[in-house]
């Protein structure tokens, strides 16, 4: 049998192990209670971030745009300065710009300051049509689209009038290998039927007049470097030569034509 101070040490140990068990299940709990406190405190916190202004899209910036309008890009993307910085995912607002029939790619940056940086590609616009239903734009992949959405852009491309489905498809083949600022400079493309080689009248925003052919076109990209050859006093008439590549300056078509009039006229005075 135990004797008493063999039971008083086994008391002893069983006390402080039960002491050591209270201990460990109170700094549990204690440790519980901390934590359960910083939780609670992040959610109150991040529940009133949520809900203040301080969350919200500072401001969202537009970049690359030629034609089309900022507040439009803004507008594909469905993102608003309400809307939750943080809960900003840029692939799926990037999908939305890139799904206008205008917009060839679009990119978007989250930047500090809870700014939305969105870069957008638009496709190049060659010219502008009208029809019965109203106003198109001729894109390069040869797509028409309506302008009902954005009508100012036909503001920024050539009028395109006159020619058959034929031989818009050989001006869309060609305009393409002009520059989209070279493209801009043009106000409107016809035919000119009165010269045979060089049939197509461009006229240009800065008042000159431009004769070639279809496949003259690409000359375009040159413009600016044959213009600066000549001094300018008045409207000047320049011709493309599509085979050679060559331009020269003469006098407009309808010059020559008033000048032989004139001509006529003296002929049938002196007559008589």
């Amino acid at each position: 049998m135990l004797g008493k101070e063999e039971i008083l040490k086994k008391n002893v140990l069983l006390d402080l192990r039960k002491k050591r068990k209270d201990q460990s299940r109170f700094d549990r709990a204690k440790n519980r209670s901390f934590l359960f406190s910083i939780v609670l405190g992040l959610l109150i916190i991040g529940i009133i971030y949520f809900i203040s202004p301080v969350s919200d899209i500072y401001r969202i910036a537009v970049r690359g745009t030629r034609y089309l309008k900022e507040e439009d890009i803004i507008a594909f993307s469905g993102l608003s300065t309400k809307d939750k910085f943080l809960l900003v995912w840029p692939g799926i607002y990037e999908k939305k710009i890139a799904t206008d029939p205008l917009i060839e790619s679009a990119k978007i940056t989250k930047k500090y300051g809870r700014l939305i940086d969105i870069e957008v590609k638009e496709k190049k616009m060659l010219a502008y049509l009208r029809s019965n239903e109203g106003y198109f734009v001729l894109l390069e992949d040869n797509d028409q689209l309506n302008t009902e959405r954005y009508p100012y852009v036909i503001g920024h491309v050539p009028y395109l009038d006159g020619f058959d489905e034929e031989e818009i498809g050989l001006i869309t083949k060609h305009l393409r290998d002009c520059d989209q600022g070279t493209i801009d400079e043009i106000s409107e493309i016809r035919p000119y039927p009165d010269l045979k080689y060089q049939n197509v009248e461009l006229v240009m925003r800065d008042g000159n007049y431009i004769f070639t052919s279809v496949y003259g076109l690409p000359i375009l990209n040159h413009y600016h470097d044959i213009k600066s050859s000549y001094v300018k006093d008045t409207q000047i008439c320049y011709y493309f030569e599509d085979i050679s590549g060559n331009a020269y300056s003469s006098a407009c078509p309808w010059e020559e034509v008033e000048t032989v009039e004139e001509i006529t006229e003296i002929d049938d005075e002196d007559e008589e």
